[in-house]
Parts: structure tokens; sequence; C-alpha cells
């Protein structure tokens, strides 16, 4: 039995290795689509088998692992006496798709004794299903070849890479492959992984021409393929080394192959080095602060109800402002130059516009509700401070349509970098300072607000920081180093922009929150009955005196409110004791007090005449009200948690 079954091993692995006639549109594979329809013939050409292994998986563990549990799925099942090809093609598709990396592009299953082969592709769709005595052509041998080189081992088997004529050009393939089970129940399986490119070798000099142009001690050399050409099917690519620096990669075939391609030292070039580490070290800090926005914004969204973030709308325009400028920092690391630059200054300019003008806006607020605190107050609305807002941005994107009509359509006249000339950038930069001069002269008009959590001034702060980092900037751009060309300093500036304006704007927020808990905490541990400075405690700080008597002020406010409200004359009791908005004097009942003074005086000196006021008095008091003020009924500007605990 056992030399029956190494037989047909040996008549199966000669029939892989055996050349195929050429492939014609009869002799093509069963396809996973319906019924009835046959898949297009695969193009054939010779394939091209490396001497070398190409690199390994990141994870090979877990390839070699998925493999030898295939192969083990499908002994059992020749084992059973219930392996067909129905259930050889579930399984294969089942292995195709494992959680691996890079994900598996072909399955191959096979068992020699059955007569049993299967071939499943994923990649490049559509998904195909091969049967290994209905086609074993020339783009397909060395599939059929690597399931059978594990036949006879226990290990898993890597082969070496090979490239696979294909209907768009062609691939490189590789793929691990193993067998389990024993006697006539053994089965082999191989997992399959598409090749981006491969190190270059002599197999494949006559392919290409000729050998690379690459140099090999400051260039690494690769093959790739070409896709969607009929007459080309690889090229090199060379790619400089690490230490070694040039812009760019190479890709060169045929007639370019008699230049020599070299890389420039970092010692010679350390400018050029310390850029490109710049731009991997940059990435990923521009995008923890997308990140950190994104985060505080769906804090702010939950916690919208507390106090120390009224007006959350106008919070989350300014946080997703400070996102986009992140953003527009990121956008420095786009290959094309163009593209680059058009990108960069939308998000960057549509950025500044959301985050600092929410900021000036605010300020706007803080001044309106200043100036009207002796009159009926009039607080704008976040909705209309969110209108505003809508109108700067879209001003703004005019702006950037003419700025991206410009550099899409000027030829000649673009820099070295791909962006339009610096008027442009000047222009711009002008107009950031007048929005932030403009905050700073509401700042300035609001001076004298007693806003809480001193909230006016750090968000004058915040503006000084930008009008600071602005200025220099073009500075910096008119003497002609060009800082939007730096991915550097975009990123500092993105960081300095948008971490000022959320550092100013939401930190004074915090700390109020959790001062306003730190102290209600601490109130409710000692109890009411104690109060400050019990015995066996220690003396009370500054900071804890003055909130407990700012609370108390604030509870002898409202008590005293309360007192004048209580049987008050003045007060109406219509529309529920509350004066309309526009005015500030209360409304009397027409006919009220004239009644009552004309009983007190007709009945001075009758009979029941107290009786008489005093139902006079109650009939013209029908209509007052406790809950009002004399005045204008807001009561105190600004109350916070810690003031009514």
């Amino acid at each position: 039995m056992a030399a029956r079954c190494a037989a047909l091993a040996l008549a199966w692995c000669a029939c892989a290795a055996a050349p195929a006639a050429p492939l014609t549109a009869s002799a093509t594979a069963a396809s996973s689509a319906p019924p009835g329809t046959q898949p297009p013939p695969l193009r054939t050409c010779d394939t091209l088998l490396l001497r070398n292994p190409p690199p390994m998986p990141p994870h090979v563990r877990e390839h070699e692992a998925a493999v030898a549990q295939t192969a083990r799925a499908l002994a059992e099942l020749v084992e059973a006496g219930a392996a067909d090809e129905a259930r050889a093609a579930a399984l294969a598709r089942a292995a195709a798709r494992a959680p691996l990396l890079p994900p598996p592009a072909a399955v191959a299953l096979g068992a020699p004794q059955l007569h049993l082969g299967v071939l499943y592709r994923a990649d490049p769709p559509p998904p195909r299903l091969f049967i290994f005595q209905q086609n074993n052509s020339i783009a397909l041998q060395l599939f059929w070849r690597s399931l059978a080189s594990a036949w006879n081992a226990s290990a898993v088997i890597w082969s070496n890479a090979w490239f696979s004529c294909e209907e768009d050009g062609g691939s490189w393939w590789s793929g691990a492959a193993a067998a389990r089970g024993v006697g006539g129940a053994r089965a082999a399986a191989a997992i399959f992984r598409r090749l981006d490119a491969v190190p270059c070798e002599e197999t494949m000099y006559e392919w290409l021409g000729g050998p690379p142009p690459c140099d090999p001690a400051t260039t690494e050399c690769r093959a790739v393929p070409v896709f969607g050409s009929s007459e080309r099917r690889l090229e090199y690519e060379c790619e400089c080394r690490a230490g070694y620096w040039r812009a760019g990669r190479w890709r060169v075939r045929g007639a370019a192959l008699g230049a020599r391609l070299s890389c420039v030292s970092c010692a010679l070039a350390p400018a050029e080095c310390e850029s490109q580490a710049h731009r991997e070290a940059l990435m990923p800090a521009n995008f923890a602060g997308i990140l950190l926005c994104f985060v505080i914004g769906i804090i702010i969204f939950k916690k919208r109800k507390c106090k120390a973030v009224a007006m959350w709308t106008v919070l989350e325009v300014v946080i997703f402002g400070a996102m986009l400028m992140y953003a527009s920092a990121a956008s420095q690391f786009i290959a094309q130059a163009r593209l680059r630059c058009i990108v960069g200054a939308w998000l960057r300019e549509l950025g500044f516009v959301a985050c600092y003008g929410s900021v000036v806006l605010r300020l706007w607020v803080l001044l309106a509700e200043f100036r009207t605190r002796k009159a009926h107050r009039w607080t704008p609305k976040d909705g209309e401070v969110l209108r505003v807002v809508g109108a700067m941005l879209a001003g703004c994107a005019c702006y950037l349509a003419a700025f991206t009509a410009t550099t899409a359509c000027a030829g000649d006249e673009l820099d070295a970098v791909g962006c339009v000339r610096a008027a442009w950038h000047h222009v711009t930069g002008a107009a950031e300072l007048l929005l932030l001069i403009a905050g700073m002269r509401t700042a300035h008009a609001a001076r004298n607000a007693n806003v809480p959590f001193q909230e006016r001034t750090w968000l004058a702060v915040a503006l000084w920081v930008e009008i600071a980092c602005g200025a220099t900037w073009r500075l910096v751009a008119m003497v002609g180093h060009a800082p939007e060309t730096s991915a550097l300093a975009a990123t500092v500036r993105a960081h300095l922009s948008a971490g000022t304006a959320l550092a100013c704007v939401l930190a004074p927020r915090l700390w109020h929150g959790y001062r306003t808990r730190s102290l209600a905490q601490e109130v409710s541990r000692r109890g009411p009955a104690e109060g400050f400075g019990a015995e066996g405690e220690e003396e009370p700080t500054s900071e804890e005196v003055r909130a407990e008597l700012k609370r108390l002020y604030v509870q002898l406010e409202i008590l005293r409110n309360k007192t004048l409200r209580c049987d008050n004359p003045h007060i109406s009791r219509r529309r529920g004791g509350r004066k309309p908005p526009h005015r500030r004097f209360s409304l009397q009942k027409k006919g009220s007090r004239e009644k009552a003074l004309q009983a007190r005086r007709g009945c001075k000196n009758k009979p029941g005449a107290s009786a008489s006021m005093a139902e006079a008095s109650e009939a013209g008091d029908a209509s007052r009200t406790p809950e009002d003020s004399v005045c204008s009924g807001e009561g105190p500007s600004h109350y916070t948690d810690a003031d009514q605990a």
C-alpha cells in the first residue's frame, strides 16, 4: 500500500513538472462563476523562476500554522472517505479567507491517491477555481509544483518566487506548502501570496535587457511587474539604502540601463537626510493631534449639558478647525507637489477660519453681554454664532477656489515646488493677521467684563500667540526661505496654532470643573454643620475661605432678591409675573391703583374702613407674584456650581 501511494505521488509530481500544451479556450479551468460560464483564458507566456527565496512575510509562524491546519483538515476528509472536489473547493475558499498579513492570494489542495487537485485563486479578481485534471497550463505549472514539493517533507516548505503571466501583465508569486497524514490518508496544501517586488538577480537579466543600473553600494535593486502593458513585463526599481539619500525612486528598463544610478551619503547631505527623518517622525505626531481633537470632541459632546462647556457647538467648531490644521501638516507628505500645495492650503485656511473665527466670535459674545448688562439683556445665541462662522467659511472657500484655479491652470508661473508664487501666500497671511487683530480689539474692549474662569484673558492669549507665529512665518517667507515647502515648519506651525487654541479654550474650563468638583466633595465630606476650621482639623487655606465666603455672598444675594419680590406691589402677575424682554418696568393692571386710592379716600372716615381697604388691597395685589425682582429680573449674571453648593 505504501509503495502504491509513493508511486502515485511520484506520478503526480511528474505530471506537475511536465510541460503543457499552449492554453486554449476549451482548456480553461472551472470558475466560481455561475454554471455554464467559462472564465477568460490566461495569456500564454513563459514563467520565470528565481533561484533565491523572496523575503519572508512579517508573520511567518501564522502562515505556517494556517497551511499546516489546512493540510490536516484535508487529510481528515481523505481518511473519512469524504474528500471530493466540492469539499476541497470549499476548504480552499475558507483558507483563502484566513486573517493573514498579507492575505492569501491563492490556495492549492491535493491528494494524489484520489486524483484530487484544486487551486483557488482569490487575487486578482474575479475568484477562480482550477481543477488539476482540467488545467495544467504553463501559467499554473509552478503552483502545482510548489504544492507537490512538500509531499515527502514533515515541515513547511517555502518556495522560491516566480513570475506568472496574467491578463493585466503578470505578478510575482511565492508560497508555503505542507503535507499531513500518513499512508493513503496523506494530503498536501499550499497557501500563496502575491509580491509587489523581489530583489534583483541574474536570472532576470535576460528579461530586462541587461544588468540593473543601480549602484549596489548605495542602492537596493528590485524587479517590479509592469501592469497594463503587452510589451513590457518587468522593470528595475532602484531605491537608496539606509544612510544614503536621493529624491524619489527610479524605474528603468531597456535603453535607460546604460546610466549609473547612485545615492549620496548622508554625511555629504545632512539637511536632506534630516528632512527625510523628520518626515517619518512627524507623521505620527500629526495623526496624534488629529486623534486628540477627535477624542476631545466626543468628550465635549457627552458633557454638553455642563455649565463649564457652555456654547458647546462653538467649542466643537474650534476643535474641528484645530483638526483641519493638524491635517494640513499631514498633507505635506503627499508625493505630488501641486496636489500637496492645494490640499495643504485648503485644510490650513478652512481650519484657521473655523478655529480662530470661533474664538473671535466668542469674544464678541462676551463683549455683547458686558455692554448690555444694565439694560434688557441681549445674548447672541449659538445659532447666530454658527451662521456667522458659516459665512466666514463660505468666503474663505471662494478665495481658495480662486487659489486652486490659479495653481491648476498656471504653467510656467509655478515655483520650484509646484505652488503658485509667494504673492498668494502673502495675501493669505495678511488676511489671517487682520482677523486676529480684530479679535484683539474685541478682547481689549471687553477687558473690564467679569466673565467666569477668566475666559476673555485666555482667549486673548491664544490670539497673541497666533499673531506672533503668523508674523514670524510671514517674515521668514519674505526673506525667501519659503516655509510652506518644509514639512517640519508646517508641523511646528500646526502644533503651535492648534495646540495653543485648544489649550487656551479648554484648559480654563477643565480647571474650573475640577475645582468645582473638589470643593463640592470637600463640603459634602465635612458636612454643613462642621463648616471650615472644625475641631480636630487643620486650618482652612485662603482658597477654601474665599470659596466659602463667595458661597455665602451668593446665598445672601438670593435671599435679598426673594425678600424684595415678596409682597411687592410693583410686580405684575401678568405673563406669570415675568416682564416682557423688551421692557424694564412692570406692567400694572389698568385701574387697579386708582380703585385702591379711591377706596382708601372714600372709606377713610367710615366704619369698616380698614376692612374695605384690606379687601381693596387684596384685590389690587391679586396680580402680584413673588417670583420676579423689582428691577431687571435676571439676578446675578453668573452662578457657578461652587456658588450653588
